[in-house]
């Protein structure tokens, strides 16, 4: 009996063991992120969502899920503006700028982006099968409250052809006399070719030409029509981001908004009032930020269009990919997923809202207008080659950093090429591509500055007039000398305020690869000179911090004092993306 008991709780001891080793084996399974078997699944959102796939991504691969016969996933989230993916896309992806890997699925902000690589014979580039949409979202005018306000709403529907008729009935003061001092309606829009916001709104502005008849697209009537809204905006860019960060920043510092109103999507009305201007959702508040002056999401009344976030698989992916890429759009489209969607201001894929959304964006009570229709991808593309002559044109003077500095190798801790290559070298082509591809009707002049400040080059005038020879022009400069970076700030500044162009878009392209060393003026001194607080005869001044050893910070902050952007290309690679990004404001 001794024994056989002791035989018992011998065994009674491994089995529980085992079942305990079992059980526990269940219970810490490997999450897929740290599993080395996994599908790798790349994908590339749209820049506003960006942020929340990313963060979706890693909680879906801290699950175990698996699909098929026990195969996993691991998802890499990128983010890039619709328009620059369809590019890449479109050509193959070579992403030389930002490295980023060739993804397997595309999420970008519309349908409308596949529709335009279909109209360029792509469409193949895609998975031909269904359709998801992850979210929704509307494109409206965001406006400041008081803006707003002023052009009657909530109680009057406010459309394309009110914001037209402001400027040309003289202004803010057509809506008042307290109203004078904001000046102009100026709009903020982005670049319809990369933008997705910019480009619902354009083809938004032409349904309102065409009263929907997208076959007047190139009447005259129409063409005016675009061409009167499109000379309100301030500048163009290629992320609605840049306008909200700027007037979130100084909502209680200005007493005037530099922006009027801005073509977005709705959700990012309620992020900007929930004080995450820049879509992030860690800046997310629970409650309404305090602010003077929150926007409200104003849905055009002659129509409006419901952006619908697909999740696409690209034809590239493999078979096991494509599994891969059903489990995550499953995984997204659950009900735990789909809250963070709308807790960050997305509507549900059907268009649904919410009281909460409603109430944060100030539609509450307010019908929503109508969905337009969505034009051919062939229709599409004569918006935005109409585009190309009806947007705002740019008055733009070139200042180009020429001190010795230029001379030397783009990082002088390098010995390999093209890090090796004088910053001029590098330099001279890329200035010249992009001449190439201004507009013939925009005006542009040349400035460089060495020791004694700036030297002008060539007068400005229209593209199709001085593009040759500033092109000879550039591919002769001869770097020498210092860098009186400060003075030629001022010195440029002034000369554009004082030829200032009420119908042009007005703007300084500068770049410098260093820092000031002349010392004739004080950074303070330039930041006060070139503060955008004259609304109507503001100058934007768009910086380049060129290479390593540019003033990367002084360069944002002129930048940000004149309502523009800064840019910057610390690595060769990156200098194409930094021109290409700089000349989409024009």
């Amino acid at each position: 009996m001794r024994g056989s008991g002791w035989l018992s709780l011998v065994f009674g001891t491994v089995v529980g063991a085992i079942v305990i080793v079992v059980l526990a084996t269940a219970v810490t399974a490997p999450s897929n992120a740290a599993r080395t078997d996994c599908v790798r699944l790349v994908t590339s959102s749209s820049t506003e969502k960006g942020d929340l796939i990313h963060e979706l991504a890693e909680r879906y691969n801290a699950t175990n899920r698996t699909f098929g016969s026990g195969k996993c996933a691991k998802v890499e989230a990128y983010k890039k503006t619709s328009g620059a993916a369809l590019d890449l896309i479109a050509g193959g992806w070579n992403d030389i700028d930002e490295q980023q890997p060739e993804p397997q699925v595309w999420l970008p902000s519309s349908s409308l982006w596949l529709d335009l690589l279909r109209q360029r014979g792509k469409g193949d580039l895609i998975d031909g099968g269904p359709r998801t949409s992850l979210a929704t979202s509307p494109m409206v005018i965001a406006m400041p409250k008081p803006m707003a306000t002023a052009m009657g709403w909530p109680g009057n529907s406010i459309g394309w052809r009110d914001v037209l008729a402001v400027n040309q009935n003289g202004g803010w003061a057509s809506k008042g006399a307290d109203k004078a001092q904001w000046g102009n309606l100026t709009l903020g829009k982005d670049n319809p070719r990369r933008s997705t916001s910019g480009l619902a709104a354009t083809i938004a502005t032409y349904f309102a030409a065409t009263g929907g008849d997208y076959d007047k697209i190139e009447t005259a009537e129409a063409v005016q029509f675009v061409r009167g809204v499109e000379a309100s905006v301030a500048y163009y860019s290629d992320d609605s981001v840049a306008f909200l960060r700027t007037l979130y920043e100084e909502d209680r510092k200005k007493p005037t908004p530099y922006i009027s109103a801005m073509a977005m999507q709705e959700q990012m009305v309620y992020l900007y009032n929930h004080g995450a201007p820049t879509g992030d959702p860690k800046q997310l508040q629970d409650d309404p930020a305090d602010l003077d002056r929150p926007l409200v999401a104003v849905h055009p009344a002659e129509g409006t269009m419901l952006i619908d976030h697909p999740f696409l698989t690209t034809a590239k992916a493999t078979a096991e990919q494509r599994a891969a890429a059903k489990d995550f759009s499953d995984f997204l489209r659950a009900p735990g997923q789909q809250q963070r969607f709308r807790d960050l201001g997305f509507r549900d894929p059907d268009g649904r809202g919410n009281a909460k959304l409603a109430k944060d964006t100030g539609t509450e009570g307010i019908p929503e207008s109508q969905p337009i229709g969505t034009p051919t991808g062939d229709q599409i593309q004569k918006m935005l080659d109409g585009w190309d002559y009806t947007q705002r044109r740019g008055r733009i003077l070139l200042v180009l950093d020429l001190s010795a500095s230029m001379n030397e190798k783009f990082d002088r801790n390098r010995s390999d090429k093209p890090y090796s290559d004088r910053r001029i070298d590098l330099l001279k082509p890329k200035i010249v591509e992009q001449l190439g591809l201004l507009h013939p009707e925009d005006e542009v002049g040349l400035w460089t500055f060495s020791t004694d400040g700036p030297e002008e080059r060539m007068p400005i005038g229209k593209v199709k007039d001085v593009r040759t020879s500033m092109i000879d022009l550039i591919r002769n400069l001869q770097p020498k000398g210092d860098t009186a970076l400060y003075r030629s700030v001022v010195d440029a500044n002034a000369k554009m305020r004082r030829e200032f162009d009420p119908n042009l878009i007005n703007a300084i392209v500068f770049l410098t690869d260093g820092k000031d060393t002349e010392g004739g003026y004080t950074k303070e001194q330039v930041l006060n000179d070139v503060d955008a607080a004259r609304l109507d005869n503001s100058v934007r001044i768009f910086t380049m911090a060129y290479g390593p050893e540019a003033d990367g910070r002084v360069m944002d902050e002129i930048a940000q004092k004149s309502k523009a952007r800064s840019y910057k290309a610390v690595d060769p690679q990156s200098i194409d993306k930094m021109f290409v990004n700089v000349f989409s404001n024009f």
